[in-house]
């Protein structure tokens, strides 16, 4: 599936280890804070064509998914809660209110994707059984 992607690459040094070429090395180092359509593979790596003949492939540390305009994300009583990611912060997502008419009720607000995640999980993960209640 393709989904909009920005290189995050932090450190180059486990890339310099496994790749040989400096030419490839060059591919994801000019890649790197650039935004891409890519090709997300089901162990999460990510395939980004980078030229009509090159292309990288991204762990997923490596990359950030992007949302790049306001995206509805459901209602919450008669507004809409919208997201979009934080052009200021590659790691962290804008949330908003807004009226039926598109107007902001309320401003929008950072929070990191991992405060998300982990919220979602502890409100809508699947709890691990332990020994005792099997």
């Amino acid at each position: 599936m393709k989904r909009r992607i920005k290189v995050t690459i932090a450190d180059f040094e486990s890339l310099k280890e496994n790749l040989n070429n400096p030419e490839e090395l060059a591919l994801y180092e000019t890649a790197n804070g650039n935004t891409y359509d890519a090709e997300i593979e089901h162990d999460g790596y990510a395939i980004v064509d980078v030229t009509e003949d090159d292309y990288i492939e991204l762990a997923p540390g490596e990359y950030q998914l992007m949302i790049e305009e306001w995206t509805d994300a459901g209602k919450i009583g008669e507004l809409t809660l919208q997201t979009m990611s934080d052009p200021a912060d590659d790691k962290a997502l804008l949330y908003r209110t807004v009226d039926a008419g598109g107007k902001e009720v309320q401003a929008p607000v950072s929070l990191p994707k991992q405060v998300v995640e982990l919220v979602a999980k502890t409100w809508f993960g699947k709890k691990q059984k332990t020994e005792t209640e099997a």
